[in-house]
């Protein structure tokens, strides 16, 4: 009899996706011919119903579980969430009142977007708890959740299961490095530091089984809880198979580009970080370039940002983004997270030169000089982007060996029987 094997993820994966939903679906495509699959999903909007439904047909023999609020309480639960949007809307208005503008005429950015506040324990929609501890003792072997907005459900779920949890960013590390770039840090933000840090590890310690997607992450989590066993390390599932279809063209436009939407704070972060710090080095060496971003930008700060950065095009979605990508410099200049930076992969499958910060590498094998620039003060990231760009030959070398690197480290085939493997160990293990 096949073992059974129940995925609990915060979000609805869709085939045509990128990033991580792409990497989820790819990785239950192949481990559904293993083992029987049962997904866990809420959607919370009319699309992600739709991808539902998109899912079931191309995913046959994949069982579904499909948290929808309780009829009788839909307004209640709307009131719920009505509320949580107030709480978070006034917890930014008092940010903004403690703190002075000095950011494109706005508050301390990082500041006002630190997620230090969210990092601890908050209450799921209700009836959400009760409908995975319900679904959870239907005889599963394993029991994998991913994300840290699930993190506590490791409370809740069975004991004679083995049970896993995907670690895709560790937060005490992300808060550690958003407070160095405070501009101030209150006693009380040192204390939710470290309440939120506790809560990390405890509720890591509730599952028995542990997977980290970079070596780092690995190294962290073991030092972090204390120990080495039953944590992996098993990288996310890319489709690198498409590489082939772009050839490499020399950079001769000074075209930089970055992908990442502004909702992730992170990538808020690193195109601010670019405009104010980075690019008046390039001004001042002569260096005319354009920026153009992809991904979801909106907002009043969007448009003051636009404002006070003519160079900056911000393109919004794109329908083919590694052809996009292509005959520009990618620019990875982020400075907080942790796990793995998906839009290295893209730049690499793009076939364009990339210049990153050390964090924005980190937990991906690509090293400085040969797959890739790296620079981590302004005026050395600023260098390096005029360097790449008055060398071609640099530039075709970069690619050239990232491209083979990238073959050589996160063949998907092997990426796939390594998370495989994984499973097999964890189905191994004697309580």
């Amino acid at each position: 009899m096949m073992k059974r094997i129940l995925f609990i993820i915060p979000y609805v994966p869709y085939p045509l996706d990128s990033g991580g939903n792409q990497a989820f679906f790819n990785m239950v495509d192949y481990i559904r011919q293993k083992y029987s699959v049962a997904v866990l999903l809420y959607p919370k909007s009319q699309k992600q119903k739709s991808n539902v439904e998109s899912l079931k047909k191309i995913w046959s023999n994949v069982e579904f579980f499909i948290f929808t609020p309780d009829g009788s309480k839909g307004q209640h639960s709307l009131y719920y969430k009505w509320l949580k949007k107030i709480q978070a809307s006034i917890t930014r208005k008092i940010r903004r009142i403690k703190m002075q503008d000095n950011t494109y005429d706005g508050p301390d950015i990082v500041h006002e977007k630190s997620v230090l506040s969210r990092s601890l324990f908050e209450r799921f929609v209700p009836g959400y708890v009760e409908y995975v501890a319900n679904v959870s003792k239907r005889g599963f072997d394993i029991i994998q959740v991913e994300f840290y907005s699930l993190i506590g459900l490791g409370y809740l779920l069975p004991e004679d299961v083995q049970t896993i949890f995907v670690h895709h960013e560790l937060m005490y590390v992300r808060n550690e490095k958003e407070m160095s770039l405070f501009q101030e840090v209150t006693e009380e933000e040192r204390m939710l530091f470290r309440i939120a840090k506790d809560w990390e590890r405890n509720a890591l310690l509730t599952y028995k089984h542990i997977i980290a997607l970079t070596e780092v992450d690995h190294c962290l989590l073991a030092d972090f809880l204390g120990r080495k066993e039953r944590i992996y390390h098993s990288p996310a599932v890319v489709q690198i198979a498409d590489s082939s279809e772009l050839k490499f063209v020399p950079v001769n436009n000074n075209r930089l580009t970055f992908v990442g939407s502004k909702a992730h704070f992170p990538n808020l972060d690193a195109v601010l970080w670019f405009c104010e710090e980075v690019a008046p080095n390039l001004h001042k060496r002569g260096f005319q370039f354009t920026l153009q971003v992809v991904g979801q930008w909106h907002g009043s700060s969007v448009k003051k940002l636009q404002s006070a950065y003519p160079y900056l095009e911000l393109e919004g979605y794109v329908e083919q983004l590694h052809p996009f990508l292509n005959n520009s410099i990618f620019l990875v200049p982020v400075r907080i997270g942790s796990g793995m930076r998906m839009k290295i992969l893209d730049g690499v499958l793009a076939k364009s030169p990339f210049v990153t910060t050390t964090k924005g590498v980190e937990g991906i094998d690509l090293r400085d000089g040969e797959e890739c620039l790296v620079a981590d003060s302004a005026e050395d990231f600023a260098d390096a982007i005029i360097r790449l760009a008055s060398d071609p030959d640099l530039q075709e070398r970069l690619v050239s060996q990232a491209d083979a690197r990238l073959q050589e480290l996160y063949n998907p085939q092997l990426m796939l029987e390594r998370r495989l493997s994984v499973y097999e160990q964890v189905l191994r293990t004697e309580e």
